[in-house]
């Protein structure tokens, strides 16, 4: 048996192996998305049946094996329970799940990522931002964190703020002005922003998580941003995740 460590992190899955196992894949602070097997967390008494649910969040003792984690304990600090409770919740919740299951990598620190799926299932339970504008905050903050983030604030060629169009191969914005100079671009198709929009992503980008979910918009912007978002995920993220079947 090797050393026992201790990682903040959440359970992104977990699934049943052997009679009375489970397997389960955790995203954490300190050594990014692992998987770990909790040996006995399926049977009636277990110690270990209460901490290997989905979305649980807190302090997770494991030991290295030769080749996998193994579940010790835990000290759980929130469990996210009245997400299951909610059909819809409980849907978007399992796709943010799997998006960071999918974005994350093994051995590479997480602590951003972690803190913002944990503020982002905050959001779901407080009910007070609608389901669909909170899946097009984690999926634009989460793909900044890795590195996948376009410029949304000035035009990539001249520097101006005055730019409402987004090429997304160029990656970003920019101006009509520099754009009827560009003969590369004569052939695109820009997502033109309206005001709102923009500013809308603007903030996406650069608030700080805690102020990520304190804002509401209007049901056009809302459509806009969805029409956008499908745009660069197909461009930055193009996986499909099964998840998504069970998103209306």
């Amino acid at each position: 048996m090797g050393d026992v460590i201790t990682l903040t992190g959440m359970i992104l899955v977990a699934a049943p192996i052997k009679e009375y196992d489970k397997r389960i894949e955790l995203l954490t602070k300190e050594r990014g998305r692992i998987s770990a097997f909790a040996q006995g967390a399926r049977k009636q008494n277990s110690a270990l049946s209460a901490c290997t649910i989905p979305f649980t969040f807190g302090e997770f003792q494991l030991y290295e094996g030769r080749s996998s984690y193994n579940l010790q304990s835990a000290v759980i600090s929130d469990y996210f329970g009245e997400i299951a409770q909610d059909y819809d919740a409980l849907c978007y919740a399992s796709y943010f799940a799997e998006v960071a299951q999918y974005l994350s990598r093994e051995n590479i620190e997480a602590g951003n990522e972690l803190n913002l799926i944990y503020i982002t299932l905050k959001a779901i339970i407080a009910g007070k931002v609608p389901l669909k504008l909170i899946k097009i905050i984690y999926e634009m903050r989460y793909l900044a964190l890795e590195g996948e983030g376009i410029e949304l604030f000035t035009c990539l060629r001249c520097g101006t703020e005055e730019a409402y169009d987004v090429y997304m191969r160029e990656g970003g914005l920019i101006c009509a002005d520099c754009a009827s100079k560009d003969k590369n671009l004569i052939n695109e198709y820009p997502i033109r922003l309206s005001h709102d929009a923009r500013y809308t992503l603007q903030y996406i980008l650069s608030s700080r998580v805690e102020k990520l979910y304190t804002f509401t918009v209007s049901d056009e912007v809302l459509e806009e941003l969805q029409h956008f978002m499908k745009r660069y995920l197909a461009r930055y993220m193009p996986h499909r995740f099964k998840t998504l079947d069970f998103i209306v």
